[in-house]
């Protein structure tokens, strides 16, 4: 339950002014983290994209058939490394 704003003494808007500051921070951090993780999602995707594409282009499609296995894998993988840290940061 909340109080009205004008029900608040000075102190206990001061605690709520500096928790909420503390989780914007919070929330600020487990941003970054996230652009980052989905910066190497698009760097990897990028690179094995590259290299099916070459892999086709020369006919090889065992290596296409490869390399399209570990990407999904990796895909597979960075997408439960983001879910994972951020349960770990929701929990905090």
């Amino acid at each position: 339950m909340f109080m009205a704003e004008d029900e608040l003494s000075a102190e206990e808007a001061r605690r709520l002014v500096s928790w909420l500051r503390s989780e914007l921070e919070r929330q600020r951090g487990l941003n970054n983290e996230m652009r980052r993780a989905v910066a190497d999602l698009a760097r990897a995707f990028q690179e094995t994209l590259a290299r099916a594409h070459e892999a086709a282009s020369g006919g090889d499609l065992e290596r296409v058939r490869r390399i399209t296995i570990e990407n999904r894998e990796a895909w597979q993988e960075y997408l439960q490394k983001i879910i994972t840290a951020a349960q770990t940061k929701l929990e905090t």
